[in-house]
């Protein structure tokens, strides 16, 4: 039996009637208890079994929900493999996972129906299935075929039971499996952090097809025991959280800094803005500005940072809520093995990792996953930086990846080239982040080019680029300066 089968048995005798998921619909938190959604789970499984899907990969495309979360449970436990997909992709994305993940069923939101309708004809071989339309219908259907739960065959906890993808560095991210292993291997670690038990509430931002979101927030409940609140609206974060007074909630330092400047022109206290009830702070993707850390620190609540890489099943280092390094980017979980690979004389090299977290290769793909094993068999991570004490310190990335403030990664190499070949007029281009957004500097072979009308161009290269990376702010200079520099 595998610790997902395991957790959803255990958890359906504990604490079965208890609330569990809460999700904001027309204005007002609607729930399901544990029974409910381990119920749910057992019938939708039973539904995608007896309608020929066992061993098939099924993408989940929409916002978060509670119907998204079920829909992973089932498709990773008993069906074949969970590929969750970012909202936000369409085009040559959405056409991308469909395709490389050898995806038999898409279901998807009713928001994301435009972009569906754009590719369908392209895969007439998968069924595309409208969640807000059809998934009560595939749990009644699911429902009166199941004799009893627990009845299917749980999936081997070695074998890969979800996709998710690598950040958003390029057009086409690498698809990660992960197996229930993966999954559940930082469990033991985080609760050596943070003592987490059924009194607990975590409050949901982070996306469901982003691993920290995913496996973290939402299956580490089941291991836990505490109730989960998705977010509705981004704009109603304060209302929603001083309803809900979360005791955990994870984020981005985009969003760290939000709260933040609101605290400061509302005049209200940062812990009041985020509930009142708020113990631990998670931030991922990159570290809080010193002011805001300091400010959350100044109000009793320390964030905790985390790195890992949807390759590690977001497992590699997390704070203890008692570290004040601002300069680390948290504490290696005790289970890993990590070193420095190659490091320079101040111990700056890139990182590595072994251990039951870290996948076993790319989907389909055996030439990248050649090329992030070294012989020992430590995956190599791709960024810059030292371990110092157990802590690990990042400097950068190999390849010139950015991290933007909401904890995206972008290619500054990849944008560069898009830019520079735009117009020929263009002899050098500098991409860099600046109060996290992306911005460039523009080097033109003559001083006679630098009136021109630059934003036409800077338009036409956003157009091929996704929202996270397009070039928000450009200047325009002679490349003489450039040398001179």
């Amino acid at each position: 039996m595998n610790e997902l089968e395991k957790f959803l048995r255990e958890d359906y005798e504990k604490w079965g009637d208890r609330e569990y998921l809460h999700e904001m619909k027309d204005g007002k938190y609607e729930s399901i208890t544990f029974a409910e959604f381990i119920e749910r789970v057992n019938w939708l499984g039973t539904y995608f079994v007896s309608n020929g899907y066992k061993g098939k990969n099924i993408g989940i495309y929409s916002p978060n929900s509670i119907d998204w979360m079920i829909a992973d449970v089932a498709i990773m436990n008993y069906v074949g493999l969970s590929v969750g997909l970012a909202k936000d992709w369409k085009g040559d994305n959405l056409q991308y996972a469909i395709g490389k993940c050898d995806i038999a069923l898409l279901l998807y939101g009713k928001t994301q129906e435009e972009y569906v309708n754009a590719v369908r004809e392209q895969f007439p071989e998968v069924e595309f299935v409208c969640i807000e339309d059809e998934f009560d219908n595939m749990l009644e259907k699911g429902k009166a075929c199941c004799k009893e739960l627990f009845a299917l065959e749980p999936a081997d906890e070695d074998a890969p039971a979800k996709i998710v993808f690598t950040s958003g560095s390029t057009s086409f991210p690498k698809a990660v499996p992960l197996s229930i292993k993966n999954i559940y291997s930082s469990y033991e670690a985080l609760y050596r952090r943070i003592p987490l038990n059924e009194n607990d509430v975590c409050y949901l931002f982070l996306p469901l097809n982003h691993t920290y979101g995913s496996i973290f927030n939402f299956l580490y409940s089941l291991v836990f025991g505490y109730r989960v609140y998705l977010t509705g609206d981004i704009k109603n974060m304060v209302q929603e959280m001083m309803l809900v007074k979360p005791t955990v909630f994870c984020a981005v330092p985009f969003v760290c800094v939000r709260f933040f400047e609101a605290s400061e022109a509302m005049k209200v206290p940062l812990k009041a803005l985020i509930g009142g009830e708020l113990k631990y702070l998670f931030i991922g993707g990159s570290c809080l500005p010193l002011n805001v850390r300091k400010a959350f620190i100044a109000e009793g609540i320390n964030p905790m940072n985390a790195y890992a890489l949807s390759e590690t099943s977001s497992g590699f280092a997390i704070d203890y809520p008692d570290v004040t390094d601002m300069d680390s980017a948290g504490t290696l979980l005790e289970y890993v093995d990590a070193k420095v690979v190659d490091p320079d004389s101040d111990g700056i090299g890139e990182l590595a990792i072994k251990g039951p977290n870290v996948f076993r290769g790319y989907y389909a793909d055996p030439e990248a996953t050649a090329g992030v094993f070294d012989k020992d068999g430590y995956f190599l991570t791709g960024d810059l930086g030292s371990i110092r004490d157990n802590k690990v310190y990042i400097k950068g990335r190999k390849d010139s990846m950015l991290v933007l403030s909401n904890g995206e990664n972008v290619s500054s190499r990849r944008i560069t080239e898009k830019i520079k070949s735009a117009d020929p007029r263009i002899a050098s281009v500098k991409v860099f982040v600046r109060e996290g957004s992306l911005v460039c500097d523009i080097y033109v072979a003559d001083k006679a080019y630098i009136e021109d009308d630059w934003q036409a161009v800077i338009d036409r290269v956003n157009e091929g680029l996704s929202k996270f990376e397009k070039i928000r702010k450009y200047s325009v200079g002679d490349v003489g300066s450039l040398l001179k520099g």
